[in-house]
């Protein structure tokens, strides 16, 4: 074996180990990275906060003065009709449904003494329902009738359902915005929780994914270099952030963790 053969052999050898070395320092380096290029999208400017179902037509059984009860005709968790009897007291003062709709509450029992002002029966229309949300000040000044809302449950992952604002109001030193959500299904019952963002506005800008954030900072991948750049983040939606500082260029990727 001559030497220019064996020197040509070394330099195969040391581009093939180079090639290799390259290889393997990306793959331990990115392995537990998603690389996603920046893009050019809308992102919407939201106000957040957690709702509650409430029922439209809620009917409470109260009296003023305290009464033994005679008779009870429903039982918690039955649909009644309208008209139908609910409950009778010893004055023989009989209550009956003035809608149809699911009994929610019976809080006493033949031969009991109901409370003055204490709910007896509760009558719940489960087909009508809102959604009422309690905002902070600086939220409420912020949110107006007609503006589109996204309702998500905890339970119902990767579902978002759409409502919009029909009313804000003050009630008891409180802030209050109440979400009509068309086609709410039937399982979604008064008392669940929602996280509800409220879109306020948008805008178009540079996006990258909000799992990518890091402490204020990206790591964004550069030819052969990754560089470690801090973010001035303008908005955030839940999933993407926008980017007001960094010019990305057609090649540029950020990294994603995958954990």
């Amino acid at each position: 074996m001559n030497g220019k053969f064996k020197l040509r052999l070394i330099v195969i050898a040391i581009v093939i180990l180079g090639v290799l070395g390259f290889v393997l320092k990306n793959y331990f380096q990115y392995r537990n990275y998603t690389l996603v290029r920046p893009v050019q999208g809308e992102i919407f400017e939201a106000v957040y906060g957690l709702g509650k179902v409430k029922s439209n037509h809620r009917y409470d059984v109260k009296l003023g003065v305290m009464a033994t009860v005679s008779k009870v005709f429903v039982k918690e968790g039955e649909v009644v009709s309208k008209g139908q009897k609910l409950i009778e007291f010893d004055s023989s003062t009989v209550i009956k449904a003035p809608f149809a709709g699911t009994i929610t509450l019976v809080s006493f029992q033949e031969g009991e003494t109901a409370t003055s002002q204490l709910v007896a029966v509760r009558l719940e229309d489960l087909n009508d329902r809102y959604i009422e949300i309690s905002l902070e000040q600086e939220a409420a000044l912020r949110l107006k009738k007609g503006q589109n809302a996204r309702i998500s449950f905890e339970s119902l992952r990767g579902e978002v359902l759409q409502g919009k604002v029909i009313s804000v109001f003050p009630k008891e030193n409180e802030f209050l915005a109440i979400l009509e959500v068309p086609h709410l299904q039937n399982n979604i019952l008064p008392g669940m929780t929602a996280d509800i963002s409220v879109e306020i506005g948008k805008i178009t800008g540079t996006l990258v994914p909000l799992k990518s954030l890091r402490s204020g900072f990206l790591l964004v991948r550069r030819g052969q270099k990754t560089e470690k750049i801090k973010a001035e983040v303008g908005l955030i939606d839940g999933l993407s952030a926008e980017i007001k500082n960094i010019q990305f260029d057609d090649q540029d990727e950020i990294l994603v963790s995958k954990d």
